[in-house]
């Protein structure tokens, strides 16, 4: 599993990031993509969703229900206003598209 210390590098704008790095102190550096806007649980959903997990693996690994998990990843896409969660991942890897 890849972290998201290795994800946040391969981002095209590089991101100067420590362990203590919240979500909300890289949201002006990703693309354009306004992180800021989402709850602590959709950017962490966000975060397993850039390492490539499914629901089911974000459900398991959070300790949530996938049921939670996809209202989480359908209310991220819903604000950050992408149609899908390929488009999503493409944005936070590449800028807008």
């Amino acid at each position: 599993m890849v972290s998201l210390q290795t994800e946040l590098n391969s981002l095209r704008v590089k991101i100067p990031i420590s362990p203590t790095s919240s979500w909300r102190q890289l949201a002006g550096n990703t693309g354009g993509i306004a992180l800021a806007e989402l709850t602590p649980a959709e950017q962490v959903v966000v975060a397993c969703l850039l390492q490539g997990m499914s629901n089911k693996e974000i459900a398991l690994a959070l300790g949530k229900s996938a049921y939670t998990v996809k209202n989480q990843v359908s209310s991220c896409l819903t604000k950050l206003g992408v149609s899908t969660r390929s488009r999503l991942i493409a944005q936070l890897r590449l800028g807008p598209v």
